[in-house]
């Protein structure tokens, strides 16, 4: 095939189902790219690695696949259209997403062609189950591709670090919370 293509997503973090969605298409592009979004936020809640953890994470896997950075903008029609333009500037013919709302984005916006990607048991491999798992001490590792195990050791306690922090008193239930209000 002749076309070029780009796996559009967040990568917090890079999981089996991102894997498996470019070991599927990697070989089916002359030029297969990774571009990963949201790459100015980080620290937060679910975004919690920057883009260049993002991309070690990504490398320790596809050592030889381009990945680029795609800052986000403001969330209003201008800054859709802005954003939209900076995807066309990446000379790409097709891009693979399965987000709904950059999908509206990209076919409002611009003439790439959109290729919808099924993630490889979504229900099974997302980042925010890896997120929750790392930070309560869970066993994540069979979430995520063994090749990114060492990278994704190394930013764990970013990840545990990440958003915002609860520490409960011994003997807290949910069931006794309350917010400002009498009981």
């Amino acid at each position: 095939m002749s076309e070029s293509a780009g796996f559009l997503g967040r990568f917090q973090p890079f999981h089996i189902g991102h894997y498996k969605t470019v070991e599927s298409l990697r070989d089916e592009f002359n030029d297969f790219k990774i571009i990963i979004g949201s790459s100015e936020k980080s620290r937060t809640e679910d975004n919690p690695l920057t883009f260049n953890e993002r991309k070690k994470l990504i490398r320790s896997c596809f050592p030889d696949i381009e990945i680029i950075s795609l800052k986000d903008t403001e969330k209003t029609p201008s800054g859709n259209r802005e954003w939209a333009e900076k995807l066309e500037e990446l000379e790409l013919d097709i891009i693979v997403s399965r987000n709904s709302l950059v999908n509206e984005i990209i076919n409002q916006y611009t003439h790439l062609d959109l290729y919808e990607q099924e993630l490889y048991d979504h229900e099974i491999y997302s980042g925010t189950e890896v997120r929750r798992r790392i930070k309560s001490g869970e066993e994540w590792r069979y979430l995520t591709p063994k090749c990114s195990h060492s990278a994704l050791e190394d930013l764990l306690e970013e990840i545990k670090n990440s958003g915002t922090q609860y520490n409960f008193e011994p003997g807290w239930e949910r069931k006794n919370a309350f917010h400002g209000t009498e009981k």
